[in-house]
């Protein structure tokens, strides 16, 4: 179902269509991306370049790509924009696949080095824990079903294994919320542990959670060394990621502190009027002096939002929720505080 819905958004235009896979970190962009340009590789026969948006320059990457894969021979003493744009015009014809993965800011590192936007021939998809609006098409990637978690789990680690356990199974499921990254990482840690039950592991991570810890126990960590699936790092390490990135935005650590005052909070839909009451007797009770300030409570919260570390559950009732895992990282965060 997302593979199409990737592919027929990418489709719409004449002109470059640009795409956007987003959601929670892991939630499964990349793969969902890797599957794509797998399944629809036979329509750009102009080619695929996938280029990694967090850790290198978009700019030098697409050079870099156009020198070693089509031979361009880009004039000298250019200055990285006018190669780029060099690399654009002189590209070869046919319909072009552009993979941006993990996007962390797209007006500052991304949006100049874009081909032209007359051009029909590209065609880009990101993936990205941000939210964009148009002309940037978003496709929200959310958690598995239920149904889903447990083939995942089958999958990974046999359905022997989850038959002999088949309730804990489901319940390990739920309490890892139907994550993806979640489920894979237990499931190798299972798979390296052939002695350890299903139920011992869910109640190591439930005594772990008692003492806010849960997030950094070992099986939700991802062990570098036997690494062979598409994940990039553990649970704890992904959300780390969009927690720096949001602690950069304006109102970023009044951002952090509204997650973890939320953490607190029953693990149960959270009506706003309640979490906004809490933080204004959270401020006339502070010691920083800090004055109870709605609109900034409310830029706090859409930054959550932005980087789906927060979700909205029902709009109309205003009611939010924090997905299990990301109220464990929040309360380890709160451990952190001296």
């Amino acid at each position: 179902m997302y593979l199409e819905r990737v592919h027929t958004t990418l489709q719409q235009d004449n002109l470059i269509a640009i795409s956007a896979v987003q959601g929670m970190g892991g939630v499964g962009k990349t793969e969902l991306a890797i599957q794509y340009t797998q399944q629809y590789k036979s329509d750009y026969e102009g080619g695929i370049c996938w280029l990694l948006a967090r850790e290198f320059n978009i700019g030098t990457q697409v050079v870099g790509f156009a020198q070693s894969q089509l031979n361009l021979k880009i004039p000298d003493k250019l200055e990285l924009p006018d190669q780029v744009a060099f690399c654009w015009q002189n590209w070869p014809k046919g319909n072009f696949l552009l993979v941006l993965d993990d996007v962390v800011n797209y007006s500052r590192n991304v949006e100049s080095y874009l081909p032209p936007p007359a051009s029909n021939q590209f065609k880009i998809l990101m993936t990205t824990r941000l939210k964009f609006g148009p002309p940037i098409k978003s496709i929200p990637l959310d958690v598995l079903s239920e149904e889903q978690s447990l083939e995942l789990l089958i999958v990974l680690i046999g359905e022997e294994r989850v038959q002999q356990e088949l309730d804990i199974a489901k319940t390990l499921c739920q309490w890892l919320e139907h994550l993806p990254l979640g489920i894979e990482l237990v499931s190798r840690y299972l798979l390296k542990r052939t002695d350890l039950s299903l139920s011992t592991l869910l109640f190591r991570l439930e005594q772990k959670a008692k003492k806010r810890l849960a997030i950094q126990h070992d099986s939700l960590q991802l062990d570098e060394a036997n690494r062979t699936s598409t994940a990039k790092r553990g649970v704890e390490a992904a959300f780390e990621l969009s927690w720096d990135e949001l602690s950069k935005t304006e109102l970023g650590q009044y951002s952090q502190h509204l997650g973890k005052l939320l953490s607190l909070f029953a693990p149960a839909p959270i009506p706003w009027d309640l979490a906004k009451s809490v933080e204004q007797k959270y401020c006339e009770n502070s010691d920083d002096g800090r004055e109870f300030d709605v609109e900034e409570v409310e830029k706090a919260r859409t930054k959550l939002l932005d980087f789906h570390l927060l979700q909205l559950s029902h709009e109309k009732e205003q009611i939010y929720r924090l997905h299990s895992l990301i109220r464990e990282f929040f309360r380890s965060k709160l451990e952190e505080e001296p």
